[in-house]
């Protein structure tokens, strides 16, 4: 009869040996290839993020570029803009200049017999010099209001303008062409006596009093 070189239980353990390395070479290929699959995928994510940067950036060039273009376009549209602007008030300048002139030949005297125009003499402008109006005692908005129009009507006065009314006191400041005189304010019409504090070219300081009340029977 013939023998087996190997005993049966030598050759099972062979065979389990031999089992147990196929499995552990068959997770360890399973392993690679996993790790092969997500290095694959990374490097396809990669690759799209590159593609997509390259996209925005040449999204971000485009726009870069459109923007420019843009830009000079209405720099050159303000640019022709301005100089039409000047052209205009040249024609403008020169349009009022001739103005003037026909102006200032119809105000001249008539011509002469040699054909020489006569001008009119020049007038001398009064000069105007700012005055600051201080009133106390000013008893309601309505005798501040009556106090700056009359103020106004007065025949040297130019321009006035109310700058304060506070705690019954007035302050106006006026443009006049000749100094502001104290007792000019006795015209007024309310029933107050005036007082001058102050009476200086550039300011001019008074004080309302109310008259006093004469005794019934005196």
């Amino acid at each position: 009869m013939h023998r087996p070189d190997t005993p049966p239980r030598d050759a099972d353990l062979d065979r389990e040996t031999l089992a147990q390395q196929v499995r552990a070479l068959q997770e360890r290929l399973a392993f690679y290839e996993g790790f092969d699959r997500l290095i694959q995928d990374n490097v396809a994510h990669a690759r799209e993020l590159f593609r997509l940067a390259a996209q925005e950036r040449e999204t971000a060039a485009t726009a870069i570029d459109q923007a420019r273009h843009d830009a000079g376009r209405r720099e050159t549209h303000l640019r022709g803009e301005v100089e039409q602007i000047a052209a205009d008030l040249r024609q403008l300048s020169q349009l009022v200049e001739a103005i003037s002139d026909r102006l200032a030949r119809a105000l001249g005297e008539p011509a002469l017999v040699n054909s020489w125009t006569e001008s009119a003499p020049t007038v001398e402008p009064r000069t105007e010099q700012s005055v600051a109006l201080v009133v106390h005692g000013v008893p309601s908005a309505r005798a501040a209001l009556s106090l700056q129009r009359f103020v106004a009507s007065l025949p040297q006065v130019a321009n006035v303008s109310a700058r304060e009314f506070f705690g019954g006191v007035l302050r106006l400041d006026a443009r006049v062409q000749e100094r502001l005189q104290a007792d000019q304010f006795l015209a007024w019409g309310d029933a107050y006596s005036i007082e001058a504090l102050t009476e200086r070219p550039e300011v001019l300081e008074l004080v309302l009093r109310e008259p006093a009340m004469t005794p019934t029977g005196a």
